[in-house]
C-alpha cells in the first residue's frame, strides 16, 4: 500500500515539475521578446503551479512524515522498486532542468533590468551642475535647515 501511494505521489510530483519546466521554457521565449503582458500571464500560471506543488509537498509530509523513499524501496518488490527508481531518476532530471531554466530566466531578467536602468540614466539629467564650481568652496555650507536658530 505504501508503495502504491509513493508511486502516485512521485508521478504527480513529476507531472508538476514538468509543467513548471514547460512554463519556464515559455517564460524564456517571452523574456527574449520582451512581452510584458504575456510574462504577467505566465507568472500567474506559474504561481498556481507552485501552489499545487506546495499542496503535494504537504500531502507528502502527512503521508510519509518519517518514511523516506529508501525505506519504501526496501519493502517494495522488484518491479515496484524498478518503477520507483525510474520515477526518482526522472524527478531528479526534471528538477535539475527546472533549476537551470530558472537560472537562465533570472539572468535574462537581470540583463533586462540593467538595460532599463541604463536607459533611465541616459534620460535623466545629472544632479551635478554643468557649470564650473569651486571644489574648495564653502565647506560649511549645507543645504539642510536647522530646527533651532543658532544666532539667537
Amino acid at each position: 500500500m505504501e508503495t502504491a501511494q509513493m508511486t502516485s505521489l512521485l508521478e504527480r510530483l513529476l507531472r508538476s515539475h514538468e509543467d513548471l519546466l514547460s512554463l519556464g521554457e515559455r517564460k524564456t521565449s517571452v523574456l527574449k521578446l520582451g512581452d510584458m503582458k504575456a510574462l504577467d500571464i505566465l507568472l500567474k500560471e506559474e504561481d498556481l503551479q507552485v501552489k499545487k506543488l506546495q499542496m503535494l509537498e504537504k500531502e507528502r509530509l502527512l503521508k510519509f512524515a518519517n518514511v523516506t523513499l529508501s525505506d519504501v524501496l526496501e519493502q517494495a518488490e522488484s518491479d515496484e522498486k524498478e518503477n520507483l527508481t525510474h520515477l526518482q531518476n526522472k524527478l531528479i532530471t526534471a528538477y535539475e532542468a527546472l533549476k537551470s531554466r530558472n537560472q537562465l530566466n533570472q539572468e535574462l531578467l537581470e540583463q533586462s533590468l540593467q538595460y532599463v536602468n541604463m536607459s533611465l540614466s541616459m534620460v535623466q539629467p545629472d544632479n551635478e551642475p554643468a557649470t564650473y564650481r569651486n571644489p574648495k568652496g564653502n565647506l560649511y555650507q549645507t543645504n539642510s535647515t536647522s530646527l533651532f536658530d543658532s544666532k539667537a
